[in-house]
């Protein structure tokens, strides 16, 4: 690149560049991406969402399949038709064998045909092996033990529904590992669309709503809000009575099963899904704390404990031995000592209402297993089945669930196997965030210096992943880390069961081991289009999905950190964040904070949680958590300062940037902002509203605005007034 094309890094600090514009391509497209999303009439010191954001709706329209659009949604649409184009090319002779299996597992996937003539008898097989027989509503068919149902559902398809079970990292010594037990997430490791699991969410979601207006109101209501109730509760009943009817037509063409009382069935078992989800969804006061420790026989006692007063005597809901002695099955090397090895149990809470729901409702906990294992897997069997799921879905969302098949087994490919899949300039940017987090930290009058070296010590320990591992360059090492999984083709069920377990014994298999944390270690795929702090490794990973347009790749460094260096420094500032505070420089949980400082950061956390419960989402006109929020507002509002002072280092070294053009008469400082608040710019709608509310992360707009109003530099940059709706006359919140 020649001395007079406008790089940033060719920039000195003299009055002509100042004042130049970037007239390249990429800037000509990083002017159009800005505009067209701004909504210039809007007063940026009373909205600056708005400002920013208030014309994103008109140009980034959502798709039929979606209730939102985002720019993370776009990129990673645009991710999925790269894979699926890189899928559907012939095998090279120079590509890895793992390269190749991946477009195997891609082509079984497309193979619908071969799908309807194998029909069900494979998730019917599953159904069995985990004890689970044809029993649809019946609470009188004989099932497996309890316990060894639970356990065969993890063993022999890695799903995780009452609570999750998994080989992690002892908290105290991150090196070791432990067996584990926790609140079960939304989410399973079945490879599933965006868009499948947006609607998914949002029929569970409703359907929870229509249980808890019954519950208020009671059955006499004649409101059009009941009526619509029990529209979704009949939609639900069809729903299971379908899916029933196809699987007991694999066993017979001539079996009628028995749908007495099957209205009232369908009820109660509704009853149990409702009074799991509460418990599921509650935030418990113990959900800060870090996980209790026991012994299996510790645990068989804490279980029965909270049981017995619902059970026969000496019945135990829970066998844990049994449990666990099934889970390790056939694990070499791995034998356990259930007087010796602890287990590690977060979310204590939720275990004590959960034990207590089952041992009065155990009927209908086995049922609710039969139909979670159905759900989960009919989507890989035959079109009929698909159809009547989709029909659901649509019934009770007004949402269609068909991408197309062809970006459906592109994203399923690459949750399967991302690596194989990844084959096909950040750092600096780090490094000056890095900087900018040290700066802060020492100018910080509320902690002790103590503390302040210790802050230090770990950030300055703290690791960074960028793009994709190095092993995935190597053939034979890739080759290596998929040498276990079987793919045979036009099998695409087989596949993706063999998928879980072996994602399964690679997590077991680690309970003897020691962790590395080596730069091979990821805490996601590399075509994922986001960022992730791993706290117990102290390591920010940043894929590769996410270093392209509009998040990376701009020719302006003040776009570049507004965009991505404030993701950046997001995910820097979870290592010390609510959570991340309680862990040290080696990713051990440690008390390596003073006392004094604990309590001015305790103090300074109220201050978030107060400040962002005072915003109501107006469209639904509910109020966010900000106790749920906490952890992600406070890496918001740290991760915005340290982007703008890692960008002013930035100047600072190369000097002042060319203008964008079209923005001439913004500051560069000020388009940092502006390109801030555009990663959160969104197309919305009630429905993706009402979810956002129940989200770990603030809604968009207010992630904008409510971490805006926190900043002295933004007021002072934008020229707002003191008593504007962005500046306004309170304290703000400042950690970082």
């Amino acid at each position: 690149m020649s001395d007079d094309e406008d790089s940033p890094t060719n920039l000195t600090k003299t009055e002509d560049q100042v004042k130049r514009i970037c007239t390249t391509e990429d800037c000509l497209r990083s002017a159009t991406a800005l505009v067209e999303s701004m909504n210039k009439s809007a007063d940026p010191c009373e909205d600056f969402y708005q400002f920013a954001c208030g014309n994103f709706a008109k140009v980034h329209k959502i798709p039929k399949t979606a209730v939102s659009n985002d720019r993370f949604a776009e990129v990673h649409a645009t991710m999925l038709v790269i894979i699926r184009d890189f899928m559907e090319k012939e095998d090279n002779d120079d590509d890895p064998y793992s390269v190749s299996q991946s477009r195997l597992l891609y082509r079984s996937c497309m193979a619908t045909d071969e799908m309807n003539t194998v029909g069900i008898k494979q998730l019917v097989q599953i159904l069995d092996q985990i004890g689970l027989p044809y029993m649809g509503l019946s609470t009188r068919v004989k099932s497996s033990s309890f316990s060894s149902i639970l356990a065969k559902l993890k063993k022999i398809i890695n799903l995780d529904f009452l609570f999750v079970t998994n080989v992690e990292a002892d908290m105290k010594n991150r090196t070791a590992n432990r067996i584990s037990l926790g609140k079960p997430r939304d989410i399973n490791i079945f490879p599933v669309h965006k868009t499948t699991n947006n609607i998914i969410k949002m029929s569970s979601r409703k359907m929870r709503e229509t249980l808890a207006s019954e519950e208020e109101v009671g059955n006499t209501n004649d409101s059009e809000e009941y009526a619509d109730g029990i529209d979704y509760i009949k939609s639900y009943a069809k729903y299971f009575k379908s899916v029933w009817m196809e699987i007991y037509k694999s066993k017979s063409n001539n079996y009628n099963p028995n749908f007495h009382n099957f209205g009232i069935k369908v009820s109660q078992l509704l009853n149990f899904i409702n009074e799991h989800s509460k418990i599921k969804d509650k935030i418990y006061d113990g959900d800060e704390e870090l996980p209790s420790l026991m012994t299996v026989e510790e645990l068989q006692h804490f279980t029965d404990d909270i049981t017995q007063n619902f059970t026969k005597t000496n019945e135990q809901i829970i066998d844990w031995k049994q449990y666990f002695t099934i889970l390790f099955m056939d694990m070499d090397n791995i034998t356990l000592d259930f007087e010796t090895d602890l287990i590690q149990i977060s979310n204590i809470q939720y275990f004590e209402a959960l034990f207590e729901l089952i041992s009065k409702q155990k009927n209908y906990a086995i049922i609710n297993i039969w139909w979670e294992v159905v759900v989960t897997l009919l989507p890989y069997t035959t079109n009929e089945m698909r159809f009547i799921q989709d029909r659901y879905y649509y019934e009770t969302t007004g949402l269609e669930n068909n991408p197309s098949r062809s970006i459906y087994c592109a994203n399923a490919v690459n949750s399967m196997m991302g690596m194989a899949v990844s084959r096909l300039l950040a750092a600096e940017m780090i490094e000056n965030i890095h900087w900018a987090f040290e700066k802060i930290v020492k100018e910080l009058n509320w902690m002790d210096d103590t503390t302040k070296k210790r802050t230090l010590y770990k950030a300055e320990q703290m690791r960074t992943f960028i793009g994709f591992p190095e092993f995935i360059n190597d053939a034979y090492q890739l080759d290596d880390y998929y040498y276990d999984y079987e793919i045979i083709e036009n099998d695409y069920f087989g596949n993706v069961i063999r998928y879980v377990q072996r994602e399964l014994n690679e997590s077991l298999v680690g309970l003897r081991q020691l962790n590395d944390y080596t730069i091979n270690s990821w805490a996601s795929d590399p075509l994922e289009v986001n960022a992730y702090n791993w706290i117990q490794a102290n390591a920010i990973t940043v894929p590769a999905g996410i270093l392209q347009f509009p998040f990376f790749g701009h020719d302006l460094q003040m776009l570049n950190y507004g965009f991505l260096g404030s993701i950046l420094g997001h995910e820097l500032t979870h290592g010390f964040d609510n959570t991340g505070r309680k862990f040290d420089h080696n990713g051990n949980e440690n008390m390596w904070w003073t006392n004094q400082t604990i309590a001015e950061y305790e103090k300074r956390s109220d201050c978030f949680i107060h400040h962002y419960e005072s915003y109501l989402v107006p469209e639904i006109e509910e109020k966010i958590s900000g106790k749920l929020t906490l952890d992600e507002n406070i890496a918001d509002n740290g991760g915005l300062r340290e982007a703008l002072l890692a960008y002013r280092k930035f100047v600072n070294d190369y000097g002042e940037e060319p203008k964008l053009p079209g923005f001439e008469q913004y500051s560069n400082e000020q388009m940092y902002y502006l390109a801030f608040a555009n990663n959160w710019c969104e197309a919305t709608t009630r429905e993706s509203l009402s979810n956002s509310i129940l989200d770990e992360h603030s809604p968009n707009s207010i992630r904008v605005i409510a971490g805006l109003t926190n900043s002295d530099e933004f007021s002072e940059i934008w020229k707002c007034e003191k008593g504007s709706r962005m500046n306004p006359k309170i304290d703000k919140c400042k950690i970082w």
